[in-house]
């Protein structure tokens, strides 16, 4: 291969790898932030209903329809953070895709992209 390719290649390949760590490496830094909320929310949650129970603030019956809120609150939560995922994923995409276009409309000298 031509030297000048496999620089541009080269060059691409950073810029690709670059968007990926950006991108990626603030999403993750935010979601380890994040997971440990929701699962401790979730371990609170639960020692509130035992506690109600305890007291007979709550009946064993209401206990368990307090437990399913519980549950759908960690699904949501965990809801949240994989579409939050997603969304870092698109951008990523949009990103490589833009580097590439950017390349070969340099290379070829028209923007056919």
């Amino acid at each position: 291969m031509p030297d000048d390719i496999t620089a541009d290649l080269a060059s691409i390949a950073n810029q690709i790898i670059t968007q990926a760590t950006t991108i990626g490496g603030e999403t993750w830094t935010k979601i380890q932030k994040s997971a440990p909320l929701y699962i401790r929310g979730f371990s609170q949650n639960l020692l509130d209903i035992a506690a109600g129970v305890l007291t007979n603030e709550i009946t064993k019956a209401d206990a368990k329809l307090y437990l399913q809120n519980a549950r759908l609150l960690l699904v949501q939560g965990i809801a949240n953070t994989a579409q939050i995922m997603l969304v870092q994923v698109q951008k990523f995409i949009d990103s490589v895709l833009n580097i590439v276009k950017g390349a070969i409309n340099t290379s070829l000298k028209v923007a056919i992209l």
